[in-house]
């Protein structure tokens, strides 16, 4: 059964991300690394539409979404213009279905060769723009 979305959620600064991901799976090992990487913030709110398929799954503070899981292995986040420099310089890709401020990392599964990204460091500093810091 579908959730209906939180109306805090329902805003303009939230809009790209919401149409990107509407009908978007996203896999539980993408989606477990989110909920990993926002455990230790303060207010941060969990949505997914339909938890039992997941679908795409976003964490927001303030009523902004800050971070959202689709795909296999998919993560992207909202950050502001100098931490979106050093993610893009650092292994992260642009993700204009979102908006400008997005930046996406894939996430290594156990069995890749690929480094692990620092997602917990992504998702603070994600947090901490989301609540105007």
């Amino acid at each position: 059964m579908l959730q209906p979305l939180p109306p805090e959620l329902a805003t303009d600064v939230n809009a790209e991300v919401l149409r990107h991901g509407e009908g978007l799976p996203a896999h539980s090992d993408a989606v477990e690394v989110l909920k990993g990487a926002v455990q230790p913030l303060g207010d941060v709110q969990m949505f997914c539409p339909d938890w039992q398929r997941y679908r795409y799954v976003v964490a927001s503070t303030n009523g902004v979404i800050f971070r959202l899981a689709v795909g296999m292995s998919t993560v992207a986040f909202r950050l502001d213009p100098r931490m979106k420099g050093r993610a893009l310089q650092t292994g992260g890709e642009p993700y204009p279905d979102c908006g400008a401020e997005w930046v996406a990392v894939i996430h290594s599964l156990p069995d890749s060769d690929w480094p692990a990204v620092d997602v917990q460091f992504w998702a603070r500093k994600a947090y901490v723009y989301a609540r105007g810091g």
